[in-house]
């Protein structure tokens, strides 16, 4: 047997490149299997899933405008409360300051003016 693969050794080898080679040619000419549905029904899927996030997201930009919109107005009344509170606070330094130069019934009437009593 060992004789008979070395006498023949050339012919063994080109047999099983000339095989290989075949196998080869036909892997490649041959078509492959047309997939063009499963590419189609996966392409709609992704767009309805994109057309589903996009809907979210116009959902979200939707609320975030509508929260900054309340955000805005809560800003404009702690404004408010704040110039309100400096008015206040300059009103009463102002009659902090009077009170030592009143009298005891200007005093008084300030106070009744003041507290309604």
């Amino acid at each position: 047997m060992k004789r008979f693969i070395v006498k023949y050794f050339k012919e063994i080898l080109l047999i099983l490149v000339s095989v290989v080679v075949v196998f080869l040619l036909i892997k490649v000419l041959t078509p492959a299997p047309d997939k063009s549905e499963l590419l189609k029904y996966k392409l709609k899927q992704l767009d309805t899933q994109i057309d589903s996030l996009n809907s979210k997201q116009k959902q979200l930009d939707d609320s975030i405008t509508v929260y900054k919109k309340d955000i805005e107005k809560i800003d404009e009344n702690i404004e408010k409360i704040r110039s309100q509170k400096t008015v206040i606070n300059n009103y009463y330094e102002k009659k902090a300051k009077d009170i030592p130069g009143m009298t005891n019934q200007q005093v008084d009437s300030s106070l009744r003016k003041r507290y309604n009593f």
